[in-house]
């Protein structure tokens, strides 16, 4: 075991710095004004005296972005911003990351799974060519020497309340969970898109429920980006 230590200064940014996210297909447009250049593919950037601005996983077939901006920059930019983009909360946020199938850990979820069963290593949430990590012999075991049965899906559950951490039943084997609720966000009503972390089996032979065998059931869509064949 191999620590590595090097002096550093932390500094609290809180009340100084900002993230805005924009998505959709004026997002782009809106943003030229202070980025004219702005991120071409997923997971890049570009940075200014402006602030920077991230690209993250699209969602909605149109890119979304994440503006790291100072307090007083995002201030004068939400006036003019708001006249081509519709104002939204953290909530419409939450959902566009749920259809992008990027997963978020919450408190409910800590500790519950390895990075493949929430398909990480597909969207760039894993580097494998990294150097020592806590867990990585777990994780590098699994992605070059197990066999993965278990995987995040796209979902969405009409039911009055749906949440992180909920458990997930099959009618096939109804005394036992099969899965779990990794985020979930109300679209309306008492409907609400979900990802949710499965047996591959379960997922494929079976009709899933919210909570127990009997519960509200799930309906899968397909997500943004291919699955491998796990069963090869």
């Amino acid at each position: 075991m191999y620590v590595m230590r090097a002096k550093v200064t932390l500094s609290d940014l809180s009340d100084s710095q900002v993230v805005l996210g924009l998505g959709g297909q004026a997002a782009g447009a809106a943003l030229s004004a202070w980025f004219p250049a702005l991120p071409a593919a997923p997971y890049t950037s570009v940075a200014n005296d402006a602030g920077t601005l991230l690209r993250v996983a699209d969602a909605f077939d149109a890119p979304r972005y994440q503006w790291v901006a100072t307090a007083a920059a995002a201030q004068d930019a939400w006036p003019v911003l708001t006249t081509q983009l519709a104002a939204a909360g953290s909530s419409a946020w939450r959902l566009s990351s749920i259809q992008a199938g990027v997963p978020q850990i919450t408190l409910p979820t800590q500790e519950q799974f390895v990075p493949q069963m929430l398909n990480l290593e597909l969207i760039g949430g894993v580097n494998f060519k990294k150097g020592c990590y806590p867990g990585q012999e777990i994780v590098a075991r699994m992605q070059y020497l197990g066999k993965l049965k278990r995987r995040m899906l796209l979902a969405s559950i009409s039911a009055s309340a749906v949440a992180p951490g909920m458990e997930v039943f099959s009618d096939a084997d109804p005394d036992q969970p099969c899965g779990m609720i990794v985020n979930a966000e109300r679209t309306e009503g008492d409907n609400f898109d979900c990802l949710v972390e499965v047996k591959i089996a379960a997922a494929t032979d079976a009709t899933l429920h919210l909570g127990a065998a009997n519960g509200a059931p799930l309906q899968f869509r397909a997500l943004p980006y291919p699955l491998p064949n796990d069963s090869e």
